[in-house]
């Protein structure tokens, strides 16, 4: 029985938009399934990933990037409606910090069929992702992070400490959304400014860790 995630100004559409997709997506709550570490807080030093293979072929880690002046992290899939209705924002995202010195990356540590990595290099084909978009089987920095759904947002500072982490805005329709918080985020991080909302509740399809 899928357990709906319960926030404000949002659980009507996700709850509908998971009973819609029950057959592609087995779970739609606000937690990991099983075997999900208690992962990071707010200050954190963040978990170092190491040789990811990317949808580009290419392996790809933390040190790779270590001179951005920040670093989003989303955990995200291809099955879950949820993660895709927040794909194009997160694209913007990258587009509209690409010359800031903020780079994207986007991590899959899902393993059913449809969130593998041949499944990943279609989805980020048709797209035209222009991030990195990394697959995980061995769960571990999604466990190391503590993500629980799809998408959980991360947000690093040049210093690769933890200063944000949730959701990415208040609301699945894009047209209804009325708080960005991870904008606000990274606004503040690019003006050497404290983030004032560092935690917010995530919102998605839970993250099947075995």
């Amino acid at each position: 029985m899928q357990k709906l995630i319960s926030r404000v100004g949002t659980v009507a559409l996700v709850g509908l938009v998971c009973t819609l997709f029950a057959s592609v997506s087995s779970l739609c709550d606000a937690q990991a399934t099983t075997g999900e570490a208690a992962g990071v807080k707010v200050g954190d030093a963040a978990p170092k990933w190491k040789n990811l293979e990317g949808v580009d072929d290419k392996q790809h880690s933390l040190s790779d990037i270590q001179d951005a002046k920040a670093i989003l992290v989303v955990f995200t899939c291809n099955h879950c409606p949820v993660a895709k209705a927040y794909e194009d924002r997160i694209a913007e995202l990258q587009e509209d910090y690409a010359n800031e010195g903020v780079e994207v990356v986007a991590i899959n540590v899902n393993n059913i069929e449809a969130d593998r990595l041949p499944a990943m290099k279609e989805r980020a084909e048709e797209k035209g992702f222009k991030f990195d978009y990394l697959y995980d089987p061995s769960q571990e920095i999604g466990r190391a992070f503590g993500a629980m759904v799809t998408p959980h947002a991360f947000l690093l500072d040049e210093n690769h400490k933890v200063v944000y982490m949730g959701a990415i805005d208040d609301n699945m329709n894009p047209n209804k959304a009325e708080q960005f918080h991870l904008r606000d985020a990274l606004d503040a991080v690019l003006e050497g400014r404290p983030v004032e909302t560092s935690e917010t509740k995530p919102m998605g399809c839970g993250i099947q860790y075995e």
